[in-house]
């Protein structure tokens, strides 16, 4: 039978990592704004290129806007997560202390 490790889990680490997903998402949303911004600008002319570009641009938008929510719903839930596991450690740090103290 394989042995299991416990689970070590370390709430600062969580954080830090939402933290850097609230980074990536900001170089994200900067990015796509320049990058939509510039792909707004191009003119070309009357053919089926030029028909579809605001569609494009549309869709495109509504992605950048789903990707950065996607961003701050996985920073969210590491925060949430971190914050679980800081009660849970209190709580049973708590009973412990209940349960020593009866002694």
């Amino acid at each position: 039978m394989p042995s299991v490790e416990p689970l070590r889990v370390d709430p600062y680490e969580f954080r830090a990592a939402a933290d850097r997903l609230d980074a990536h998402a900001e170089t994200f949303s900067t990015s796509h704004r320049s990058a939509h911004s510039q792909a707004g600008q191009v003119r070309l002319g009357s053919g089926l290129a030029a028909a579809a570009l605001p569609e494009m641009l549309t869709v495109w938008e509504s992605d950048g806007v789903r990707f950065g929510e996607g961003f701050a719903a996985h920073a969210e839930g590491d925060r949430e997560a971190a914050s679980r596991y800081e009660r849970t450690d209190g709580r049973s740090a708590d009973n412990i202390g209940d349960v020593g103290s009866g002694l």
